[in-house]
């Protein structure tokens, strides 16, 4: 599982689905551009408190940068999407989700 991959892939995508250039972005978070195209490019992980920031900046949990369900993702990062949000859930609607997938099953 390649959480860094995920973590900085959803950055840019919420970067650039808010149409936020890479310096703007980087003003708002008080970062530098270079800093902001090497998270991007997965050459360094953000600290929990610049992740903190991203999250200010865009109004999401932590968890969303995770939650996006391109048509390349593998099979492993569905996985990690699917499980990242199904631990938002209560035991109620965990047994819910239970009975919807084991009626896909069939």
């Amino acid at each position: 599982m390649n959480y860094k991959a995920l973590v900085n892939n959803g950055i840019k995508r919420l970067r650039e689905k808010t149409g936020l250039s890479q310096e703007k972005f980087a003003e708002k978070i008080g970062f530098s551009a270079k800093g902001i195209s090497n998270i991007e490019r997965n050459k360094y992980q953000p600290t929990a408190e610049t992740i903190d920031k991203i999250c200010e900046v865009f109004n999401i949990h932590p968890v969303d940068l995770l939650m996006d369900c391109p048509e390349d993702s593998t099979k492993q990062e569905l996985l990690i999407q699917i499980n990242a949000i199904l631990q938002t859930y209560s035991k109620e609607n965990l047994e819910k989700v239970c009975k919807v997938l084991n009626i896909l099953k069939n």
